[in-house]
């Protein structure tokens, strides 16, 4: 795997991602177990970079992909996620404030294990 730094932060990010929305069903409907062991077939090919969002499944892939990184080394790899969207059922809410994204930083971190 090749990897690129990430501006000046040090950080070496794999060249591919994963992103995670699959994970929250979000195209079609995916057994827990699968998802995991995409997230573990990720990992043995040292992809580094895990993208997901709250709003993925409804909260959904944040879970699954924090179920799958439990037991990790926290170094072996770097998340991002988003903030800003809320509501489910076809009911979508914004709310980009400072005091609502932080709340969701770490709501999102509660369930990514992090």
């Amino acid at each position: 795997m090749e990897y690129r730094e990430l501006g000046q932060t040090g950080m070496k990010l794999s060249r591919i991602s994963f992103g995670a929305s699959s994970l929250g069903a979000v195209f079609h409907p995916i057994k827990e177990e699968e998802g995991i062991r995409a997230v573990h077939t990720a990992l043995e090919m040292r992809i580094n970079f895990f993208d997901v969002s709250p709003y993925y499944g409804h909260l959904k892939a944040e879970n699954v992909l924090g179920k799958a990184l439990r037991g990790v080394e926290r170094s072996r790899y770097y998340l991002s996620t988003k903030v800003g969207r809320y509501g489910r059922d076809g009911v979508n809410m914004w709310d980009y404030s400072a005091t609502r994204a932080q709340e969701s930083v770490y709501e999102s971190m509660e369930r990514l294990g992090v």
